[in-house]
This record gives C-alpha cells, sequence and structure tokens, in this order.
C-alpha cells in the first residue's frame, strides 16, 4: 500500500478534528487511571496533547509503513508488550491504514488489562468526509470501517463495547482552530452519525479465573494436568 502524504494528516482540516477528538475524551480519560497507557497516532504531524488524565505514563507509537514507531519499532500485529499491561489504549485512525488491522485489534485486545478501557476512533464509511479524504488521500486507499464493525471485533477478543460516540465535524473546513465551530457536528442529534468521526469506549472483560475460599480445615488435591475449569469444578465438590 502507497504511504499516506503529509498532505492529509497535516491538513488544517484534519489537525482541527483530530485535535477535538482528543479533546472529546477529556471526560472519558478523567475517571481512567493506572500505571500505563498506550496511545496509537496516526501521522507524526496528528497532534498528540491529551487532555488530563490520572496515567503514570504514556507510551506513543505512530503508525508509519504499516509499522508503529516510537519507542519501540514493531509490527501492529505483534507488540513487545506483556499480557495486561496497559489500563487504557487510544487508537485514533490507526485500523483504517493497515493492511491486517484485525491482527493489530488482537493484539491491543491482549496488552488491555482486565477492566481496561479502549478508545478507538475511525472514519465514518458513510460520513461526509468522504469524498474528501479520499481526494486528500491519493493512491493511498483508507479501509474505512464502521464503529459496528469493531464492536464486533473487538467482541470477538473480550473486550466489550459501553457507548459508540460522534465527535467529529460535519464538514472539512479550513481554519486550524481546535476550538472553531463553524461545520462542528451537535454534540447529540442524527446529524452527528453523518460527521467525520465515529469513537468507540470499550472495557476488558474481568479474567474468568476466580480463586475459590475453602473452608476451613478443606484441603483440596489438584490435578495438574487438568484444565482451570476441571480444577474449579473439583475444589466446589471438595467444598459442597
Amino acid at each position: 500500500m502507497p504511504n499516506f502524504s503529509n498532505s492529509l494528516f497535516s491538513s488544517a482540516p484534519m489537525r482541527t478534528l483530530l485535535a477535538r477528538e482528543l479533546a472529546a475524551t477529556a471526560p472519558i480519560l478523567a475517571g481512567v487511571y493506572g500505571n500505563h497507557g498506550l496511545l496509537l497516532r496516526a501521522h507524526a504531524s496528528a497532534p498528540a496533547t491529551l487532555p488530563a488524565h490520572l496515567l503514570g505514563n504514556m507510551v506513543e507509537l505512530i503508525v508509519e509503513q504499516q509499522r508503529l514507531r516510537g519507542g519501540v519499532d514493531c509490527e501492529p500485529g505483534l507488540l513487545p508488550f506483556a499480557n495486561d499491561s496497559f489500563k487504557l489504549l487510544i487508537v485514533q485512525h490507526v485500523f483504517e491504514q493497515l493492511d491486517e488491522p484485525e491482527a493489530c485489534a488482537a493484539e491491543l485486545a491482549r496488552v488491555l488489562a482486565p477492566e481496561g478501557i479502549a478508545l478507538v476512533l475511525g472514519f465514518n464509511p458513510a460520513g461526509t468526509w468522504r469524498p474528501w479524504l479520499a481526494l486528500k488521500a491519493g493512491r493511498a486507499r483508507l479501509r474505512l470501517r464502521s464503529a459496528h464493525f469493531w464492536q464486533q471485533q473487538l467482541a470477538r477478543q473480550q473486550v466489550d463495547t459501553l457507548q459508540v460516540r460522534f465527535p467529529g465535524m460535519l464538514l472539512p473546513h479550513s481554519s486550524a482552530a481546535a476550538d472553531n465551530t463553524n461545520g462542528a457536528v451537535p454534540a447529540s442529534g442524527l446529524l452527528a452519525r453523518f460527521g467525520s468521526s465515529w469513537l468507540l469506549l470499550a472495557r476488558k472483560r474481568r479474567s474468568v479465573l476466580t480463586p475459590l475460599r475453602l473452608r476451613s480445615g478443606t484441603r483440596v488435591a489438584m490435578n495438574p494436568r487438568l484444565a482451570p475449569g476441571a480444577q474449579r469444578a473439583l475444589a466446589e465438590r471438595a467444598c459442597a
């Protein structure tokens, strides 16, 4: 796939949109806390200033030539992070640029901690920005998908969608001011669904393995070859 030129993400309308999207995450970020978060940015030219948050450390990676670069350099489907590493994921217009976005989504679900929050931003395939995006992208093809599509993909990875919002703008404008309201989509209403982009708010399910509190004096012999489900059933019978 051809690389995306700076003309798309460094343009004034796009920078206004990206800044507006990040600002819309402020109420969500205010309630997320933990040691580590991961921000995937669409381009080096994209705004990177996040609203105030309670995360101790934010790792930033930028999609470039089908790789993620920043603190590490890796393939999107092979993240060099341990399972359950991040309490927060922010993915801003990255999936549209990847040849294998589903593999990246699976990796992101792996490194998201149980009860961790994922914020995924994507361009609206049925939105009013689609002709402008096609023109600015040139030969580079954007893989536009709906929020519903990614809701289904994340559900397969045990990440459940809590809400879908539409924080974007109705039309691309030349002003680069992030607080410009000309052409901006209302906070609510039918028109918002036909704007530039969507925001998917999701949470990873808790671990299905729940430790049991055995009765005082109860001893249970576990077979190491049994699967976790069988171990639990054995313990439950011993406690009955």
